[in-house]
């Protein structure tokens, strides 16, 4: 029972035999369901009443056709038209841009038709049971995600192709389906044969007239027409009749036999005089005829008929170079095929399970496409033919390639898609002139490093490999990149902008770069292997969520300090300043070279048990942190001679303190220690200890055993006297002790040898003179001062501390070491005058301020070094020729039929590398079919990049094809009349294109139905203009003799045209003769081959 509710009508299973007229007055229609019905007919102008619906299910009917109006439903993203008996679907559908389903299987459908391409929303196609036996290039553009072709028994797409489900057979049809479509598209454009112009073209057999009448009228019309251009088109009216009437033709460059369903190849098609073009594809052909060699066949296409050998007879034609035999039962060449000059030869879609060894003789081969068959090895032999430059072998049986094909040093095109290799073939990386190479579904997981060498890399595909984070987003964003971040000839590289989520390890191996743009992306750390780049040094890193430290040093030091920061060779790192509370992991990378490590002005509160692994760490500067004590991992430093922790709240030293036997500097200003321990007079190699602004209250006696002391600062303290060991510090150089409470000093100082600098200002001496300077910087100072305070304590009451109480033994000094010599004592003088001086610099370091943070670096680009190789891929020679075409001309230089070698050059010719460059160089995809954006924002790749661009287009031997045509059309034979190219005009409606610069445009005289182009070769009989020709030209009388049959006379020009000028010297007469032209009453312009005022 039909139910109808807001925005619905649904009526299934109701036996209906039409739409109930209550759809077409529903209002705001959006879902129409009326399937499982018997309805048999759609009516008129019903979808103009619904144009809103978004939903139409009409599945399960007796519809055998959709009215076009289909196409005003532009909000229709759901078509179900399954399960009825349709024998086509309109073109209405391909305009319904918001389709997003379509469901049209189990019907009649033969053939899809129309501009696929426009449905770029559309996810899903069924065409499942049917009996397409083409899918169109097209479906393979549209961003599906499922597509069903099972139950269409006579489809033609490889097994193989089938067995790797969706996207095999999405790649098949981009690529190889390309290449089919190019081939039809192309020899479709042939000009309408003469006499046939005005008539309804026949592009499918349903246009082929019933009447054998009329059919036999056509080909007698396309062989006449043959006669004239040279051009034979016998498309779907290849009739007996039609082969037998062959023998009629004196000559034929041209010969399309498609469509014909023919089961064998007649010697009267293969034999055709002067035959340069052979198109014979789409037919049942299962055998040729044998004992024919061509003399003059260079294209020869015999795709998709049932060919399960070839005559050997083939391998003898001269000039044949250019084979096309996809889609057949082929299982290998006859060996004499190997003598062919063979340059593009495709046999893809065939039973071969090796290359045949026939290729292997042909030395002239550019292009070789043997995709789609059931290869289980590339054999070695390949590498012989050195002349290749496009290689298509996917969708194969493959799982590795020789080594040998290394020696393919000018392939520019590679295709191994879709075979199982498993891992990328080493000796793809040693192909360096490759342009384009596609991988595609190999099942590989890894890119090696040589896969930089391919610098000239223009298209790369490797679609389906599970690769590694963060390859897969390199890949996602720009393919290339993968060969990028390889390129050990990049001095930079940019990879900003690509939603990296880390920066690639690989660029560790370009040893030459300088400059690295990893600016806004997802990159919160970076790896040590940046720091490994001993040339960086320009980073960008700005616009990324970096982490703790790395965002801390990029903030405070700038973008290339991360370069140190990562590098786990650096023997110094610097996190002043960063704002730390704990020591970050991203440090244990150091633990085996760091040699310095900065820390100060952080908010440390200790210090991790890991970095006791840190080996060579010698410097550890803490100063103004929050430290409460010194950390006990430093104990464990083996190596540890300097510490700096200045201005934390120490407030004791480990009793263990003497443990670090090798500590050559302690500075620990600004603390609150009241004492030292015992154990710092083990403290043998201590050059340096600085204890200013604590809280000490007295030293012990056995700081005197720190023999090796060249400073001593215990300034801003509450020393109230001064031990008489320090007498022992013979090497001490700077004493400080200002601003404590100090009454007397030990009279021991007078003897230090290399005591140089005093400080004992702000103390408490009772000096006679107050106003003596109690700091000096000289020897003789240092003795003034020491005297006055000497002298001063003596007056000091004996009841002052004049000694320490420390434990006997402890104070115990060290055993007197044997004297070392003079120049060894000066050496280690001056070794640690320079380690006071570094501990003084570590200081003043540590107590700079903030500075702004340097800028990153802009217009950070990919660039390679200038004096990197550039590999250069050789190619076909400028000046090598086309061996067919050659051919041709010498052979017409000898047709006395014929005009002119200069009439061959303009025209019939022209026909040979359209087609040629028509197979050879394909479109782009249509631009509709781009897919839509990603939900992320970032755009989406199509489904397969450029899907193999140069695997679409061939390469660029095509186009120099056409080139070198164009150019032979140019030339003109030396012995050729003056002025003959000039004037012998074209013998077909539409002439070629003009090289170089195009012309205003200009109308074109086209004569009425039944008319000749002008001018055309008359037969043997017809002879030469008798002498009084022009004489009888000028009264308008006939020419002697009636004309032959079936020639017409040309009808006078149009008003504002000149009549046509006069035939060269030695070419053939007119039927009936012209005018001279008038004198032109303003001046002329030639263009092509008319004069226009």
């Amino acid at each position: 029972m039909a139910e109808s509710k807001d925005g619905e009508f649904v009526a299934t299973g109701e036996k209906l035999s039409s739409v109930p007229d209550k759809v077409a007055e529903s209002k705001n229609l959006r879902r129409l369901d009326l399937s499982d019905n018997e309805i048999t007919a759609i009516p008129a102008g019903l979808f103009p009443k619904i144009q809103g619906i978004v939903k139409l299910h009409l599945g399960s009917n007796s519809l055998s056709f959709l009215p076009e109006d289909l196409g005003s439903l532009q909000s229709l993203q759901y078509l179900n038209v399954e399960k009825n008996k349709l024998m086509a679907l309109p073109s209405a559908v391909w305009t319904l841009l918001a389709l997003q389903e379509l469901h049209a299987g189990h019907n009649q459908i033969t053939e899809l038709k129309g501009d696929i391409f426009n449905l770029t929303n559309l996810k899903v196609l069924d065409i499942s049971h049917n009996n397409i036996e083409i899918v169109p290039a097209d479906v393979g553009w549209l961003p599906l995600s499922e597509l069903k072709l099972e139950g269409n028994p006579n489809l033609r797409i490889p097994k193989i192709v089938m067995e790797r489900g969706f996207r095999a057979i999405m790649s098949y049809l981009q690529v190889i389906c390309e290449q089919h479509r190019l081939v039809e598209q192309h020899l479709d454009k042939f000009a309408t044969p003469p006499g046939e112009t005005g008539a309804a073209p026949i592009t499918t057999r349903e246009d082929v007239p019933k009447d054998p009448k009329e059919v036999a009228a056509i080909v007698g019309k396309r062989i006449e027409g043959a006669a004239s251009t040279g051009v034979l088109d016998l498309r779907y009216v290849g009739t007996s009749d039609a082969v037998e009437r062959l023998a009629e033709l004196s000559v034929a460059y041209v010969a399309d036999v498609r469509h014909n369903g023919w089961t064998s190849m007649p010697k009267s098609v293969l034999g055709l005089p002067q035959l340069v073009v052979l198109n014979a594809s789409d037919n049942h052909i299962a055998e040729v005829a044998e004992d024919v060699q061509p003399g003059h066949l260079g294209v020869l296409n015999l795709s998709f008929n049932n060919l399960s050998k070839l005559p050997s007879a083939l391998g003898g034609s001269p000039v044949l170079q250019q084979m096309y035999l996809a889609n057949n039962f082929l299982t290998d060449l006859p060996p004499s095929f190997a003598k062919l000059p063979m340059v593009d030869l495709f046999l893809s879609e065939n039973q071969f399970t090796t290359i045949p060894k026939a290729v292997m003789g042909m030395s002239q081969l550019a292009k070789l496409s043997i995709a789609c068959c059931r290869l289980r090895e590339v054999p070695a032999e390949l590498a012989s033919v050195t002349t290749l430059r496009f290689l298509d072998i996917s969708f194969n049986e493959l799982t590795t390639l020789p080594p040998s094909l290394s020696q393919l040093s000018g392939l520019n095109a590679l295709n191994v898609s879709f075979n199982p290799l498993k891992v990328f073939p080493k000796v793809v990386a040693s192909l360096v002139n490759l342009l384009e190479l596609n991988l595609d579904y190999t099942d590989m997981s890894e890119v090696p490093p040589e896969v930089g060498n391919l610098r000239r890399l223009e298209g790369l595909q490797i679609e389906g490999a599970a690769l590694p984070s963060p390859l897969d987003v390199l890949y996602a964003a720009n393919p290339l990149l993968l060969v990028q971040i390889h390129n050990t000839s990049l001095t930079s590289l940019d990879l900003s902008g690509l939603g990296l989520p880390c920066s690639p390890k690989q660029l560790t191996r370009l040893s030459g770069l300088t400059a690295l743009n990893l600016a806004k992306n997802k990159i919160a750390e970076l790896p040590p292997e940046l720091g490994q780049m001993s040339g960086l040094t320009a980073l960008n890193v700005t616009g990324n969520p970096l982490r703790t430290p790395f965002k801390e040093v990029a903030e405070v030091y700038g973008d290339a300090a991360l370069i140190d920061l990562c590098n786990a060779k650096a023997d110094k790192v610097d996190l002043t300043n960063c704002g730390l509370q704990q020591l970050p992991e991203e440090m244990k990378i150091h633990a085996r070279a760091l040699q310095q490590l900065k820390l100060a002005n952080n908010k440390l509160s200790g210090l991790p048990p890991w970095l006791s692994t840190f080996s060579e760490l010698n410097t550890l500067v803490l100063d103004n942190n929050g430290l409460s004590e010194l950390p006990e991992v430093m104990l464990q430093l083996p190596k540890i001679a300097i510490i700096m922790a200045s201005n934390n709240a120490i407030k004791a030293l480990p009793e263990n303190l003497g443990s670090y036997v090798h500590l050559q500097a302690l500075v620990l200003q600004g603390n609150k220690i009241a004492a030292l321990p015992a154990s710092v007079g083990r403290l043998s190699e201590l050059k340096a200890l600085s204890l200013a602004s604590n809280k000490l209250v007295q030293l012990p006696d056995i700081i005197g055993a720190c023999v090796s002391l060249r400073l001593l600062d215990v300034s801003n303290n509450q020393l109230r006297s001064l031990p008489r060991a320090l007498g022992r510090l013979t090497r001490l150089k700077t004493l400080k002790a200002a601003s404590n409470q100090l009454r007397t000093v030990p009279q021991d100082l007078l003897g230090l040898p290399a005591l140089s600098e005093v400080f004992f200002a702000s103390n408490q001496f009772q000096l006679k003179d107050p106003r003596v300077e109690l700091n000096a910087s000289t020897p003789a100072g240092v003795k003034a001062v020491l005297t006055v305070l000497v002298e001063a304590s003596k007056s000091v009451p004996s009841d002052e501390p004049r000694t320490s109480t420390v434990n006997p033994t402890a104070a115990a000094a060290p055993p007197k070491a044997a004297e070392k010599p003079a120049a060894e004592k000066q050496d280690e003088t001056k070794a640690a005058d320079q380690l006071v001086a570094a501990v003084g610099a570590l200081h003043q370091d540590a107590q700079r301020p903030v500075t702004p943070r340097p800028p990153a670096p802009e217009n950070i680009t990919t660039q390679e070094h200038p004096d990197a190789p550039k590999p250069e891929a050789p190619h076909l020679a400028d000046n090598s020729k086309w061996l067919y075409i050659q051919k041709h001309l010498d052979t017409i230089a000898q047709d006395p039929l014929r005009p002119k070698k200069s009439g061959w050059d303009s025209i019939p010719l022209m026909h040979v590398p359209r087609i040629i460059a028509a197979i050879s160089n394909p479109p782009p995809p249509p631009a509709a079919a781009a897919d839509p954006e990603k939900p992320n924002g970032m755009p989406k790749r199509p489904q397969t990049l450029h899907r193999f661009k140069r695997v679409v287009e061939q390469s660029n031997m095509a186009m120099q094809l056409l080139n070198r045509v164009n150019d032979a059309l140019q030339q003109r034979p030396n012995n050729a009349a003056p002025g003959a190219a000039a004037s012998s005009p074209s013998p077909v409606v539409t002439p070629p294109q003009p090289v170089g610069p195009p012309a205003q445009p200009m109308p074109m005289y086209m004569p009425p139905p039944g008319y000749y182009p002008y001018p055309y070769p008359p037969p043997p009989a017809y002879g030469p203009p008798p002498a009084d020709a022009a004489a009888a030209g000028a009264s308008g009388a006939a020419l002697p003799g009636a004309p032959p049959p079936g020639y017409y006379a040309y009808p006078p020009p149009p008003p504002g045209y000149y009549p046509y000028p006069p035939p060269p010297p030695g070419a053939y007469p007119y039927p009936y003769p012209y005018p001279q032209p008038q004198a032109p009453a303003q001046p002329t312009k030639k263009i092509g081959n008319k004069l226009k005022k």
